[in-house]
């Protein structure tokens, strides 16, 4: 009998005990801000060895664009163009000859989970005016890279 009772008395504390356990929720949230990657290729366009003359492609041409990382519609634009001849209107992208101003939107395509984007390019070209001097002469594209203006 004292068995039996011993039985019902652990049997009593087992089943009280696993009664006690339980399930408590907690909530989740987070504030994702902007995050904006830009891989602008290649990093020097080379136009060669040239003559004055015009139409001239770059031999690593195209220049591209590439968002991928970013978590946002990503726009490129061209803030300004320095260095002989580059910059007197004689760099051609996608044959406009006026390429301050000139942008590009890339768009996330699914921005309710993981942005992806195309990949956008332009065609540089450049014209050489005649009495250009020999030699080397390097300039600069620069960009201004934005998001959309944050709510």
């Amino acid at each position: 009998m004292k068995k039996l009772l011993l039985f019902w008395v652990m049997f009593g504390v087992l089943v009280s005990m696993s009664s006690s356990v339980l399930a408590v929720d907690q909530g989740l949230e987070v504030t994702i801000g902007q995050d904006i990657h830009l891989l602008i290729t290649p990093d020097t366009v080379d136009f060669g060895t040239r003559v004055p003359g015009t139409g001239y492609s770059a031999l690593n041409g195209p220049i591209t664009f590439d968002a991928t990382g970013s978590n946002v519609d990503v726009t490129v634009t061209v803030s300004a163009v320095t260095g002989f001849p580059f910059d007197s209107a004689t760099l051609l992208l996608d044959g406009d000859s006026t390429p301050v101003g000139k942008s590009w939107l890339l768009p996330c395509k699914t921005p309710l989970t993981v942005c992806t984007y195309d990949v956008a390019s332009t065609v540089p070209t450049l014209d050489i005016p005649a009495g250009a001097s020999q030699g080397n002469h390097v300039g600069t594209i620069t960009y201004t890279v934005t998001g959309p203006t944050p709510l």
